[in-house]
């Protein structure tokens, strides 16, 4: 453990007196041990799983440090390790709104069956098909608004 000096500090009483008071300051260095690739573990290190098993051998860039390693790169789009960290933020970016998504499919359904909120169409896949009926969809209080854009002749 170690220990900073002791300061020496002046405290103002409220009788207007001064006496002079000792700190001792203690302070602990905690450092975060990083923690590797387990060496037990079966998917990380050289002796991982490769995608074709014993047939195939990964580049000398992918050596399983990274989930899902499996010495597969085809197009070398891991090869550069900037482009390769750019392409991990934005998979997590792209699995966020595809999570958002799952979502969007799951939530209408709930809502028109046990909320009881009247959808027209709360299924994902038929919902689709409201801008084609005949009073068009009423997207953002625009009654009417793809089928009049849809069935527009200019005149002459």
């Amino acid at each position: 453990m170690a220990q900073m000096m002791a300061k020496t500090s002046m405290k103002t009483l409220s009788v207007g007196r001064s006496r002079a008071t000792t700190v001792r300051v203690e302070a602990r260095r905690t450092v975060k041990q990083t923690k590797k690739a387990a060496p037990e573990s079966a998917w990380y290190g050289e002796d991982r799983p490769q995608f074709l098993g014993p047939f195939s051998s990964a580049p000398d860039y992918l050596v399983g440090e990274f989930p899902g390693d499996y010495g597969w790169d085809t197009a070398g789009l891991s090869a550069d390790p900037t482009t390769f960290r750019r392409y991990r933020e934005v998979e997590v970016i792209h699995a966020r709104w595809a999570m958002l998504g799952a979502l969007g499919i799951i939530f209408p359904e709930l809502i028109a069956s046990a909320g009881g909120v009247p959808i027209t169409e709360p299924v994902w896949f038929k919902a689709g098909a409201q801008i084609f009926a005949d009073d068009g969809l009423n997207y953002l209080a625009a009654v009417n608004a793809f089928a009049f854009a849809t069935k527009f002749t200019p005149t002459a």
